[in-house]
């Protein structure tokens, strides 16, 4: 027994072999003693939840005294909180017709039979429930739900008149009936239902506005007009009028009444700011210029009506960005997180902008401020760390670094970088080892990185060490991104590490056709190719145009080579 499902054991024992169907009473007093034993036991079960212990337990006391509705009851409720709707309503009518006048047996039959569908046997017991508990309130709510529900929509609008009979005016009922006559297609009455609610409570004038808004939607305009400005009247700065009216003027197309009167409503404090801020994201795609500056605008008394809010200065920074000033975005930001510093977008948007304008201090601030309140967030780790990097900050790049890579999930590119900024700080602390390490897994995540192919390949050269891969990966990288000077001034050096000096000198050459030709770098390397294919005329030219270029400042080295261009000829 203890293996089966509740529904299982209950739907076995369905349709038991009954007993003679004896009152309680005639019951023996042995089985009355065990009845009273069974019912005790399966109500502490229930109490405990174990609801497929209790269920078997209530099946047995119905099978004792068949004619004791309690049981079935019970056993009705717990079949219809494990939804077993089919045995619920089963046992829910058996304990009605043991018991038709028991409240609580005929509310849980009429649940059991919405439940299922069946709407018209519902309501009609909610209607039996009502003519012997008229004053209960609740069970015209349910009546008046059920016959929505199953689209009687007239009879329940007169059973919500019942309600207001009892209760009096309110919104809720009125505001239903009203919902109701739309679905009619009666806008009078349903306009009428708002009128009443006004003449009851003429000091609320957000019902005059839902009276507006109702004629609006229907295209009664001139009705609609007169009853915004009677609001007016009685309240200048009303918030929902003058958004109402946004809408009437709007669909006049007198826009620039329209947007006074929105401007209105967004100076008021009563309006809240998230239907300020809906609609202003209405206007976010738009590529209209008085309509952006219109936004721009709205914004501004967006602030000034909520100085305090986060979502004010966040708003507006989001359109700043989308109108690239950057330096305006990032201040409204900024303000955004005085007042809010737990929305982790507005710290990403942040430090992104900060590095679109090279704002380094911004960038260390913020990006460690971030890293404190969100410790998991890979995004702000690699920002510190690459921004010490560029602040030549080697040693705490490489901790950052390497403590936020190992929170990249399922973001591949972004682990490349973590690699590829680690390569670079191990580089510059001449841990070269590390830094290999580092560029051959940015490589593993992405084959084709270029800036990971050169960067590495360059450093590479300049060791002299590994110059077969070194070459290998300079080659990849001219091959991705023909015609790049830099990327082939670094490809010649490597050959020329290797002796090549011919094809070094090709490469360089190549260079100078791509508009390289006042790169000071190329022009000596090119001179040093030169030198060693001891061509020292043309050596001399391209190391004293180096030179020239750094205004007659050159290297140390370069001096020294042209000081001493007798030793080559």
């Amino acid at each position: 027994m203890v293996a089966c499902s509740p529904s299982e054991k209950v739907e076995r024992a369905s349709k038991p072999q009954k007993p003679a169907n004896k009152d309680f009473a005639d019951l023996s007093e042995k089985e009355q003693i065990k009845f009273k034993f069974l019912f005790h036991n399966a109500n502490k079960e229930r109490i405990l939840g174990n609801y497929q212990l209790a269920a078997n337990l209530f099946k047995q006391c119905t099978e004792i005294a068949p004619k004791e509705a309690t049981a079935f009851y019970e056993l009705a409720h717990i079949l219809e909180n494990s939804k077993e709707n089919d045995l619920a309503l089963q046992y829910a009518e058996k304990a009605v017709e043991l018991d038709p006048k028991n409240y609580w047996y005929r509310v849980l039959y009429a649940h059991t039979l919405q439940r299922k569908g069946k709407s018209d046997a519902a309501i009609k017991q909610y209607e039996t429930l009502i003519k012997s508990n008229p004053g209960n309130v609740d069970l015209y709510f349910d009546l008046a739900g059920i016959q929505l529900y199953s689209g009687k929509y007239k009879e329940s609008i007169e059973t919500f008149n019942q309600i207001e009979k009892q209760m009096g005016i309110t919104e809720e009922i009125s505001v239903q009936k009203e919902k109701i006559y739309i679905k009619l297609g009666d806008v009078d009455k349903a306009a009428y239902e708002i009128q009443m609610l006004i003449n009851e409570f003429p000091n609320e004038l957000k019902y005059q506005v839902l009276l507006a808004d109702l004629y609006l939607a229907n295209d009664l305009t001139e009705k609609a007009f007169t009853v915004y400005q009677e609001i007016l009247k009685k309240d200048p700065q009303n918030p929902y009028a003058n958004l109402s009216l946004y809408d009437y003027y709007k669909i006049k197309n007198e826009n620039e009444k329209a947007s006074n009167s929105l401007k209105k409503a967004f100076a008021s404090t009563d309006l809240d700011i998230d239907t300020k801020m809906k609609i202003l994201l209405s206007y976010y795609s738009t590529t209209d210029s008085q309509l952006k500056k219109e936004a721009l605008e709205l914004n501004k008394i967006l602030i000034k009506a909520h100085p305090k809010d986060a979502k004010a200065y966040t708003i507006y920074a989001d359109f700043l960005y989308q109108d690239k000033k950057l330096e305006g975005a990032k201040e409204n930001y900024l303000k955004a997180l005085e007042f809010d510093n737990s929305k982790l977008p507005i710290w990403n948007q942040l430090v992104f902008i900060e590095s679109e304008l090279q704002d380094l201090e911004g960038l260390l601030r913020d990006s460690k401020a971030a890293i404190e309140l969100f410790p998991n967030q890979p995004l702000f780790y690699f920002f510190y760390g690459a921004t010490n990097l560029q602040n030549k900050n080697y040693t705490e790049a490489v901790e950052y670094l390497t403590l936020g890579k190992d929170y990249v999930i399922g973001n591949p590119p972004l682990l490349a970088q973590f690699y590829a900024s680690l390569g670079d700080a191990h580089n510059s602390l001449k841990q070269y080892e590390q830094s290999d390490n580092a560029y051959e897994e940015a490589l593993k995540i992405e084959a084709k990185n270029i800036y990971v192919l050169n960067n590495y390949a360059y450093y590479l050269s300049l060791r002299e060490d590994k110059l077969d891969r070194a070459e290998e990966l300079s080659a990849l990288c001219n091959e991705l991104e023909p015609d790049q000077p830099n990327y082939q001034d670094t490809y010649a050096w490597i050959l020329y590490k290797q002796g090549k000096f011919i094809q070094a000198k090709e490469w360089l050459e190549k260079a100078l056709e791509n508009g390289a030709s006042s790169n000071a770098v190329i022009l000596e390397h090119l001179g040093d190719t030169h030198a060693k294919l001891n061509n020292i005329i043309k050596a001399l030219e391209y190391w004293n145009k180096a030179k020239a270029i750094n205004n007659g400042q050159g290297t140390e080295f370069l001096d020294k080579k042209i000081a001493d261009k007798k030793l080559y000829e």
